[in-house]
């Protein structure tokens, strides 16, 4: 929608307070993940007593963080928008999105907490419906702010805003409904046991660094394509865009790789491990061929449709080979992020993305002369590196049977 506005500055102002957002939350976004392999371990071994500490551990960790994001709000959208160096009027629009969208953050933890739950248990229905149920009344609320009441960036902000609040509704309802909040009842002194949560504040660490270079990338990615001008940072905000939309669809089958190889290790079956392993894999390659397929037989129908802007569609164009390029080298790095969170090995997790965090940023600060494709090579190379780092970790594993231990 904002890229049919008429102005360039729409859509780079929704590129940076989007990847602003994403920062944040991304880094954190470990929360669903985490949630999912101890729910699936937990699950496998038919712990329930266990899962529901697991959850409330979680949920208690989530809040702080939620407290201490928004309690500094100002200064994080301040200290965000002077780092991305954008242009005075993208930068105008973007605080105005993020003065919205960053209220949403409690909401999201708590979408996390409860899919990730569903998942774990593999009630995958119930995780579809609820991401279907707040995408569907984000874009419907979209529309209507934007073409009805006649809003533009705020617009989309108090849309997001609203759709991710009505999850309240889908946790209260699992309360009620699911077995393990009416059958377990914990103490306060469990909830607030200092040594468990401890354990899970140790995992998290580990993850929020993953999680955290990662997201230092993207929105170094975006910094740098502001700098070459508003037609190159809408250019790279649709590209960026058409990425997510890929990682979300092979995040299903890491998902799914979560589940299985955390129940597998829960119940220590090995044989189950390796086919669980197998078979997400196979998906996640078939799924991403059929990505790479579509968008190469319909990139410029598609572009079109997602903006009418002249200038910013021929360099998309221009520029989305390397968005085939990045489909087929993230897919291995996609799914062995769900092996291996699934078996809880956040410490190789760390450092692997530490490993190909310096190598992105030695290329594009170093070696590589500052023009955009340059950005995008070293982008690729960066998925490059984390999927042939994670292949190599999954033989070693597989072979020393380093997952299960007996």
């Amino acid at each position: 929608m904002m890229g049919h506005l008429g102005s360039i500055v729409y859509l780079g102002a929704i590129g940076v307070g989007s990847i602003v957002i994403s920062y944040v939350l991304f880094s954190f976004g470990f929360i669903k993940s985490l949630t999912t392999g101890f729910v699936s371990q937990h699950a496998g071994s038919n712990s329930d007593k266990e899962l529901l500490l697991a959850l409330s551990h979680l949920l208690l960790i989530s809040s702080f963080i939620s407290f201490f994001l928004i309690f500094f709000r100002d200064q994080i959208i301040i200290f965000s928008l002077d780092f991305m160096n954008a242009s005075n009027d993208v930068n105008i629009n973007s605080k105005i999105y993020l003065d919205y969208r960053i209220w949403s953050i409690p909401a999201i933890f708590l979408r996390d907490i409860l899919i990730g739950y569903y998942i774990g248990v593999q009630n995958i229905k119930a995780a579809i419906i609820i991401s279907i149920a707040v995408n569907l009344l984000n874009i419907i609320l979209d529309y209507y702010f934007i073409y009805v009441l006649n809003y533009s960036i705020e617009g989309v902000a108090i849309a997001s805003l609203i759709s991710e609040y009505s999850v309240v509704f889908f946790a209260l309802y699992a309360i009620k409904s699911e077995n393990i909040f009416k059958s377990n009842h914990l103490t306060m002194n469990e909830i607030f046991d200092w040594s468990m949560i401890k354990k899970k504040i140790l995992v998290n660490i580990d993850m929020f660094l993953r999680s955290f270079i990662l997201m230092t990338i993207f929105i170094y990615f975006m910094k740098v394509g502001a700098s070459y001008g508003d037609s190159i940072l809408a250019s790279n905000t649709i590209l960026l865009n058409f990425f997510f939309l890929f990682s979300y669809g092979i995040d299903g089958f890491a998902h799914s790789s979560e589940v299985l190889v955390g129940d597998s290790i829960g119940k220590k079956n090995n044989l189950l491990l390796r086919q669980s392993i197998y078979s997400t894999g196979k998906f996640s390659i078939i799924l991403a061929s059929i990505y790479l397929v579509i968008f190469n037989v319909f990139d410029a129908s598609i572009v079109q449709f997602v903006t009418n802007l002249k200038d910013v569609h021929e360099i998309v164009l221009s520029n989305i080979i390397y968005l085939y390029l990045i489909f087929i080298s993230a897919t291995i790095a996609f799914w062995l992020d769900g092996v291996f969170i699934g078996s809880l090995k956040v410490k190789l997790l760390r450092n692997i993305m530490i490993i190909s965090g310096i190598l992105f940023f030695s290329l594009e600060m170093v070696l590589l002369q500052e023009n955009n494709d340059n950005l995008w090579i070293s982008f690729l190379v960066f998925f490059t590196a984390r999927s042939m780092l994670l292949a190599i970790a999954l033989y070693y594993h597989i072979k020393n049977n380093r997952f299960i231990m007996i």
